[in-house]
């Protein structure tokens, strides 16, 4: 392991061997000789190691700032040689790659070659590597490739893999950058190293369980598949931590699922680690990153040697495209099943014995990479595009159009132009930067390019705060001191070593250091700065940071000295001289003198003053509002003056005080006063002695000031080439541009017509669409593309493209009708996607819409009913179609379908489904044919995509009898002359949700002269006859045998009701009888005579002791006052009485305890 960024060490440059059977670290003692060097501290830098010479291959990085430079990428090229433990750099030759980080260097090897793959990476000064480079290792030397294909232009922080077995580099993920706009990738990218085309595997199948967008991630590869580990992503979580891609199926596997077994700890969540795989490719090592924190851990990754084997249940292992299921049964038991590659055999297994049998499903075999037709505009690059056995390149676009001849990717033309900024660009030969596409395009013949003057800087070439956030996409390190572009930022300031990162609404925390300041009266201005003043009024010094005691970094002689370095010959630096230090107040000096004012040198004049200086303006000029201003005596009416008594005439004037008009209308200078028609040089695409035309190939009439535009643009984009109408010319496709110019000499100065209109458009300005093509919106720059109309019409709105001449029974769907409108999809999608009432289906994609048929109702062959056919009914011609579509009405009762042919001969197709079938026009025959939807079709193994059963009929003899038993049935029925009857029992068919689809084809009858063909369709559910006297007979058997178990019933209620309430009865005697009971006599009669004393002693007829005996609930009778004859005369009362008191001798008093009473016996 070499390299790497510590946050202790910073970037590191040792070497270090870790022993996969000891699992322990041991650092390389490199041999050295007097004159050997060594690598600086480098990380972000690209490695491998070429087995065949036993070395280890550098190239590039990021290694810590000097003092004195701002660029921190490098360019060399080291090599380590493992068994002698020396490095060695390359010597650099005239064809080199610039200094780039985040890149990746990879191993490539054959039978007889080897060399390294060098691809993206960026740098501050020189922006992203736009090549792809290749290092001989043999005669080590470096060379550039001219790649085809939609390759990134700009990518860092991706990974790269070489699959010997493809002989290709796959490249995934990373930073990409295009149009000076960067975003994170998931992008997976195949470069083949013969043909060197780039082609993008995520548009050609490989977009299922696609890994998020990450960067800084890490790569491995086998014979079958790649592993990804790790990276930097937005937001993350445990499963999206390790990744596989199997080669064969273009597909990808999360292996941190939970489908999926693992065992051991699982992988930390980091980004920017290392990995390696073992040469036996059995484990994979990951060491290093950072995630939380930085990480300083080995983790070991065993690898299967079939992806495929990771799934273990029959269900998750058919799932997967390529993986085949096999299994081992003694009798009824299953004793071992296993995953496999379907390209493999079923492994033998030790558990087999005599009588065991295996079973086999070989899955989902892997498709080819295809490009489905009806999307060949959507892809961008030449290569992609002719992977699709339909589509076509044609006028820089891919298009199904079978006219264009361009069909072999081996014809692609190269991508020129494949600059990410403004200066790689005029680099290249041919190519000029647009600043409205952002990009880099190739420079058409007619064009002149542009300055490179006019491309922005690069930003590590601001040297201050303010200068690098005034700038687009620039941003400031305050821990560096340096500009960035915000293009790199998350990898050039990874680990924190950029410190707080300013942006351009951060201008006012700009910190500037004090160095930058070379005027005392500028450096005092600062508080943390002072100046250490040299003796004399030549207001030398140097500005340093500092109190109001003495500077911060030593003493002002060595700082001055330290600062003077470099700058001035040691030997003119005196030693005797004192620096002086001031943090207040400036020493006094001549800023006159020493330049260290701010007076314009031409018009103004410095007067020094005892405190600073004055500015006065010179002889000619004047004070004005900006300052010392020019004085013209005579004026400048069309022109500026820039100088005493000189003007400076605007474009197409001259004189002394520019008040003549040169007579070229605008677009040159002329020689002088005296030569006003002499023009000089026209300007603006114009031509001519007085610039009075247009050059041809522009369009403008230039008298009088008027523009000359460029064709293409006259064009709206579509077309370079125009002429005047009335100039018949013809264009051919290999004539040159040069030659055409020669030809028309001039260009039109209105009513000019295109030719060679491109991208479907027609008209003398390219702004229409020819028949059956739209546009899609109100710009005529966009291109035209086919009308959308399913299939059902060939023409549309040419703008909107809505408005189909929908056929086949369908109309167009409702929809928004603007973009401000809540709609889920634009109308131009919806036409003659729905079927007109009476009729039912989904018409896209080449399905059709059905009659709907009710049951015992008849049809004829051109879908009416017989009552309005009947007296003249339309044929069915040979290669037509009708459909229909029958609801049975009845649950319970077979449905019969019957097809009468009368003449003719018929093809009958049906199913379940109304998408099974698609119907298209065959382009030979002129006829419609008839065709299975992909999804019922077959996989490439033979076995059915769905569960639909498919029987395929002859019709023969003068009746045709079918019964379907299976629920899913696709039944094709040919060449029917007669009676056709299809039985649908419904015991076999859920009739409460199915419905039953005809297609109906009319064949072409050699033997019969009359080709047409008639007759009807119809559909019959018989119903049985009911017996009334059987059905009275059994309804009344039944009533009278449920009313006798209704009385029996009733009867046996009564009786076990009775002796219920007898037991209860003799329950409650019983407790009746075991209740306490006492007799006491009361005498009414007598009256009790009152007493004076107004105690009475009362006698209680009962006392209820309580449980302690302290208490008892005494009770006695108590007579009611009201004569003789009152309502109530006597009553109980009760109280709490205390048992302490002693009762009257001779009285008797009843006690009774409360208890609860003793249970009858039972």
């Amino acid at each position: 392991m070499f390299g790497g960024y510590s946050l202790s060490h910073g970037p590191l440059n040792d070497i270090r061997r870790f022993d996969t059977k000891n699992s322990t670290w041991t650092q390389v003692t490199v041999e050295s000789t007097p004159d050997a060097k060594m690598p600086q501290g480098r990380y972000f830098h690209g490695a491998d190691i070429v087995h065949s010479r036993q070395s280890i291959y550098v190239y590039g990085g990021l290694t810590k700032q000097t003092k004195g430079t701002t660029n921190r990428t490098l360019s060399d090229l080291w090599t380590f040689n493992i068994i002698d433990q020396r490095w060695g750099e390359i010597k650099k030759f005239s064809e080199w790659p610039s200094a780039v980080a985040g890149h990746t260097l990879t191993s490539y090897r054959n039978s007889s070659f080897e060399s390294l793959i060098l691809i993206g990476g960026v740098s501050s000064q020189d922006g992203f590597l736009n090549f792809v480079w290749e290092f001989s290792v043999e005669k080590e030397s470096w060379r550039r490739w001219l790649t085809k294909g939609n390759g990134p232009k700009g990518i860092f922080g991706h990974s790269t893999v070489f699959h010997q077995q493809t002989n290709s580099l796959y490249v995934f993920g990373g930073f990409l950058y295009d149009k000076q706009e960067y975003s994170l990738s998931n992008h997976l990218y195949q470069l083949d190293y013969h043909t060197q085309n780039w082609r993008e595997l995520n548009s050609l199948g490989s977009s299922s369980y696609l890994p998020r967008p990450r960067f800084l991630h890490s790569a491995i590869t086998t014979n079958t598949y790649m592993l990804v580990m790790g990276g930097k992503t937005q937001v993350w979580n445990i499963t999206d931590t390790l990744y596989a891609y199997s080669y064969n199926c273009n597909q990808w596997f999360n292996l941190m699922s939970e489908s999926l077994e693992k065992v051991g700890p699982l992988p930390v969540h980091t980004y920017a680690q290392a990995m390696a795989a073992e040469p036996d490719g059995d484990a994979a090592y990951i060491i290093g990153g950072w995630g939380a924190d930085s990480q300083c851990t080995v983790l070991r990754l065993e690898l299967p040697d079939d992806i495929c084997s990771l799934w273990t249940s029959k269900h998750s292992c058919l799932k997967i495209a390529g993986c085949a299921y096999c299994a081992v049964k003694n009798g009824d038991e299953i004793v071992h099943e296993e995953c496999y590659s379907n390209q493999k055999e079923c492994p033998r297994n030790s558990n087999m014995q005599w009588n065991s049998s295996v079973i086999s499903n070989q899955g989902k075999l892997c498709q080819d990479l295809q490009v489905g037709t009806h999307n060949c505009w959507a892809h961008q690059d030449c290569f992609t595009c002719l992977l699709g056995h339909e589509c076509r390149w044609c006028d820089g676009a891919c298009s199904s159009n079978q006219t264009c001849s361009l069909t072999d990717a081996s014809h692609c033309p190269f991508t020129r132009c494949t600059a990410t900024d403004c200066i790689q660009c005029h680099q290249l030969p041919g190519c000029d930067w647009s600043y409205t596409k952002r990009d880099c395009v190739p420079l058409l013949q007619e064009q002149l390019a542009n300055d490179i003057k006019t491309c922005a800087q690069p930003c590590v070439n601001y040297s201050t705060c303010t200068a690098c956030l005034a700038a687009a996409d620039c941003r400031w390190s305050t821990q560096l001191d340096e500009c960035i572009s915000a293009s790199y930022q998350p990898m050039y300031c990874a680990g924190g070593v950029c410190g707080l990162v300013l942006q351009n609404e951060d201008k006012q925390y700009c910190p500037e250091p004090c160095g930058s300041f070379s005027q005392c009266s500028l450096c005092l201005k600062h508080a943390y700065c002072g100046w250490c003043a040299a003796p004399g009024l030549g207001g030398d010094g140097v500005c340093t940071e500092g109190s109001g005691d003495k500077p911060m970094n030593g003493t002002c002689d060595e700082i001055y000295r330290d600062a003077k370095i470099g700058i001035l010959d040691e030997s003119l630096l005196e030693t005797n001289i004192t620096y002086s230090w001031h943090y207040v107040k400036c020493p006094p000096e001549n800023e006159c003198l020493n330049g260290h004012h701010s007076c314009a040198t031409e018009s103004e004049i410095c007067q020094d003053l005892d405190v600073g200086y004055e500015c006065v303006c010179g002889n000619g000029y004047k004070a004005g509002p900006t300052g010392c201003e020019p004085i013209c005596s005579a004026g400048c009416v069309r022109g500026q003056c820039v100088q005493p008594n000189k003007c400076q005439c605007d474009f197409g004037y001259v004189g002394a005080n520019c008040s003549i008009q040169c007579q070229c209308n605008g677009h040159a200078n002329c020689e002088g006063p005296d030569k006003l028609d002499k023009c000089l040089e026209c300007h603006n695409n114009t031509m001519g002695a007085q610039c009075e035309k247009c050059q041809p190939l522009f369009v403008g009439d230039p008298s009088n000031g008027g523009q000359c535009i460029p064709c293409l643009d006259y064009c709206h984009g579509h077309t370079s080439i125009c002429v005047d109408n009335t100039t018949d010319i013809d264009i051919s496709d290999g004539m040159d541009l040069d030659y055409l110019k020669e030809i028309l000499r001039e260009g039109p100065k209105s009513n000019a017509k295109c030719l060679k209109c491109s991208s479907l458009t027609s008209g003398t300005q390219c702004d229409e669409c020819i028949d059956g093509n739209f546009r899609g919106t109100e710009d005529h720059r966009d291109p035209c593309r086919p009308c959308d109309c399913h299939g059902h019409g060939d023409t549309c709105d040419p703008i909107t493209g809505d408005k189909c001449n929908c056929k086949n029974n369908t109309e167009s769907d409702v929809c928004g009708g603007g973009p401000t409108k809540n709609s889920a999809r634009p109308c131009w999608m919806v036409q003659c996607s729905k079927c007109k009432e009476g009729y039912f289906g989904t018409p896209t994609s080449g399905h059709q819409c059905y009659k709907q048929m009710s049951v015992d109702s008849k049809m004829c062959f051109d879908a009416k009913p017989i009552d309005e056919c009947k007296m003249k009914p339309k044929p069915l011609h040979p290669g037509e179609t009708v459909f229909f579509v029958i609801q049975p009405r009845f649950m319970n009762v077979d449905i019969r379908i019957i097809i009468d042919v009368t003449q003719g001969r018929l093809n009958v197709y049906m199913s379940t489904h109304d998408d099974t079938y698609v119907s298209y026009p065959n382009v030979t025959t002129g006829s419609n044919d008839i065709d299975l939807d992909q999804t019922y079709g077959k996989w490439e193994n033979g076995t059915q995509k769905t569960k639909d059963v498919f029987m395929e009929r002859e019709a023969q003899g003068l009746r045709t009898y079918i019964t379907i038993t299976q629920p899913k049935t696709i039944l094709v029925v040919k060449d029917l002359k007669d009676r056709l009857v299809i039985t649908l029992p419904e015991e076999y068919h859920t009739l409460e949700t199915t419905r039953f689809f005809l297609v109906l084809q009319a064949l072409d009858s050699p033997e019969n002269d009359k080709k047409v063909s008639y007759g009807i369709v119809f559909s019959r559910q018989d119903q049985l006859h009911i017996d009334l006297f059987v059905f009275f007979s059994v309804f009344f058997s039944c009533f009278f045998l449920f009313l006798a178990a209704c009385v029996v019933a009733w009867k046996a209620k009564q009786a076990a009701d009775v002796r219920r309430a007898r037991r209860r009865h003799v329950v409650e005697m019983l407790h009746m009888a075991k209740r306490p009971f006492a007799t006491v006599t009361l005498n009414l009669s007598g009256r009790v005579k009152p007493r004076r004393s107004t105690h009475y002693d009362l006698r209680p007829v009962a006392v209820e002791p309580t449980d302690d005996g302290l208490a008892a609930v005494a009770t006695v009778f108590v007579s009611l006052p009201g004569g003789q004859n009152p309502p109530v005369k006597l009553a109980l009362a009760s109280s709490l009485i205390l048992l302490a008191r002693q009762y009257p001798i001779g009285g008797r008093t009843f006690l009774r305890r409360r208890s609860t009473h003793a249970a009858p016996p039972t």
